[in-house]
Parts: C-alpha cells; sequence; structure tokens
C-alpha cells in the first residue's frame, strides 16, 4: 500500500502543479524579472504550495501504515511545515531577513535538540571530526552550535541556489537517490527507504515543469523547506550513523558554489545578505549559455559525485578529494567560459 501511495505522488503532483499554474497567475505570486533575473518573462513562483503539502502528508500516511511515525519524525515534519508558513508570508509580504533567520534557528535548534544524546558517541567516532585534532576537547556545545549553523546554512543555501530551472530538482533527486542506497545497504534505517523515495518522486514531478525552460519556480515556500529537510537528512545520519561524507559529496556543487561566491561577496564588502546573481551557474547564463546547457553540466558532475558518494564509504578521503576536485574543475569551468 505505502509503495503504491509513492507511485501515486508523481501523477498527482503532476497535475495539481498544471492546475497550479493558473492560480499562480496572481501577481503577488509571479516573479518578475528585474536585472539580476535569469529569466525575461513573468513566471509563478508558488510550486513550493503544492509540492511541501504533498511531502508532509504522504510521509505522515506512509509511516503511520508502517509504524515508523516516531516522535523525531513528527518534530521534523511539524518544523519544515511552520518554515513553509513562514517562507508563504515571505513570498507574499516579504518578510525581514532578521526574523526569518531568527525562526529558523529556533526550527534548527529545536530539531538538533532531539539528538542531544548522541552528540557524544559522535564526536568520539566520527571519521571526519578525527581529522581536526583536539576538537573532542571543546565539548558537546561547541560541536551542536557547529551543527547548527551547518543545518541553517544548508537551509538558505538551497534558497540562494534555488535560481535557475531545474537545479533544486536535481539536487533533491540526487540526495534522495544517496539516501535509498545507503539504507537499501542497510547503512541507515528502513524509514529512510519511504521517505527518500517520497523526495525522488516529488523531485521528478516538479522536474518535469520546471525542466528549461520552467513554467513555475519553487519559491522560499518550497526551497527553504526542503532545504531544511537535506540538512535534517545529512545531519541526522552524521550524528547517529556517522555518515558523514558520502552527504557532504553528494552536495558538494551547492556547498562549493555558495561558500565560495558567498567569501568572493564579502571580500568585496557587498551585503552578503542581499539579493545577487554572483554565482557561478548564474554567471555563466549570464554571459549567454542557455539553462539546458548549464544544468546538463551540473547533472553530469552530480552522476559522478553520487558515486563517488557511495564509494566513500569504503574509500572514504579518496572520494572525497576527487570529488572536490571535479566540482572545483566545473565551478572554475563556469567562470572562465567566455561569452558566447
Amino acid at each position: 500500500m505505502s509503495f503504491i501511495i509513492i507511485l501515486a505522488l508523481y501523477p498527482l503532483t503532476s497535475v495539481l502543479l498544471n492546475w497550479a499554474l493558473k492560480f499562480l497567475q496572481n501577481p503577488m505570486f509571479l516573479d518578475i524579472p528585474v536585472e539580476r533575473s535569469n529569466h525575461e518573462k513573468p513566471k509563478p513562483k508558488g510550486a513550493g504550495i503544492i509540492i511541501i503539502p504533498l511531502i508532509l502528508l504522504s510521509t505522515l500516511v506512509v509511516f503511520f501504515l508502517e509504524g515508523l511515525l516516531n516522535n523525531t519524525w513528527k518534530t521534523i515534519l511539524g518544523f519544515c511545515f511552520l518554515l513553509s508558513i513562514m517562507s508563504l508570508l515571505d513570498d507574499i509580504k516579504n518578510i525581514s531577513v532578521k526574523v526569518r533567520l531568527t525562526f529558523q534557528i529556533f526550527c534548527v535548534f529545536s530539531s538538533l535538540y532531539l539528538f542531544k544524546d548522541n552528540m557524544n558517541m559522535f564526536i568520539k567516532s566520527s571519521q571526519f571530526l578525527v581529522m581536526f585534532n583536539g576538537i573532542e576537547y571543546l565539548g558537546i556545545g561547541f560541536i551542536f552550535c557547529i551543527l547548527l549553523l551547518l543545518w541553517v546554512w544548508i537551509i538558505n543555501m538551497f534558497n540562494f541556489m534555488d535560481g535557475m530551472d531545474g537545479i533544486t530538482s536535481v539536487q533533491i533527486s540526487s540526495l534522495s537517490i544517496l539516501t535509498n542506497c545507503l539504507a537499501i545497504l542497510g547503512l541507515t534505517e528502513e524509514n529512510f527507504i519511504y521517505f527518500s523515495l517520497i523526495l525522488l518522486t516529488t523531485s521528478f514531478a516538479f522536474y518535469s515543469i520546471n525542466k528549461p525552460p520552467s513554467k513555475i519556480f519553487l519559491g522560499d515556500i518550497g526551497s527553504i523547506p526542503l532545504g531544511f529537510l537535506a540538512g535534517f537528512i545529512l545531519i541526522y545520519h552524521m550524528i547517529m550513523y556517522n555518515l558523514v561524507f558520502p552527504f557532504l559529496i553528494v552536495m558538494l556543487y551547492y556547498l562549493l558554489d555558495s561558500i565560495t561566491t558567498i567569501i568572493l561577496r564579502f571580500l568585496k564588502k557587498e551585503n552578503i545578505f542581499q539579493a545577487h546573481s554572483n554565482h557561478f551557474y548564474q554567471k555563466i547564463l549570464k554571459k549567454g549559455y542557455n539553462h539546458e546547457y548549464v544544468l546538463k553540466k551540473i547533472i553530469y558532475l552530480n552522476l559522478i559525485l553520487l558515486m563517488l558518494s557511495i564509494l566513500s564509504n569504503y574509500y572514504p578521503i579518496t572520494s572525497f578529494v576527487v570529488a572536490f576536485c571535479c566540482t572545483s574543475s566545473l565551478i572554475i569551468f563556469f567562470n572562465t567560459r567566455k561569452f558566447k
């Protein structure tokens, strides 16, 4: 029954998204092109209104049917819902950055507190933290703050990077496939088999209408909750299963592009909280290359990263170094490519 529900998500999501195209023609949901935009015509930006409720409801139903609905999942899904409400209000009325960031920190702090009892074991056994000799002496509080900042960063990273046709669908799909593979291999819990398939099915359905040339955008109501869920998957597996490298690798393009961009903007003394079009995938778009051309390059990279993510369970450092070199090469390619 659960797999029938998950399979039904694809046509259901597609039908509802196509129906929403008419509803979202309301001016308050239209993304009007400005100088920094990557599109030329107004497009609706509220696909998250359909996608996020479907993800939350289908997860609740499937987990209830399978007897997997515990307090951790109830809390995570609850905070995801609250973030979607806040993000919807932001799409409509532009809530201040301070209010949004404070609310995100509250949601992440409350979610992360669920795993406080597992922090000590994570610090002692982590393959990743062993690279930073002596970090365990800084205590659980320090690690807690680092993980909180990482999770909040991932939320906003998805919002920052959601500026090109198909890019968020590709990243969520890659993360979902990796999570499913790890669950099938017995490296994580059974519930992630179902959850990853729910994310994958809805991502595929969204891609069908968001691929170049896109008909609709996610909006903050889509990108912020998806970033929260992606952060949960990464942080949860870091703490509970010491699976750090696989998830860092599969998200490496997002991480490197966003972190490098924000560092460069900071060095130039620009307002890092202000909207911009300085990401590397945006730079190559501004040089005259279309969304399809750029997206194909990112898809090819993500396929490589996906394979390296799985291999990192056996060769963590080697896989990470190769992944870093491949991702850096694509970013350099985007940055140095001549105008078309």
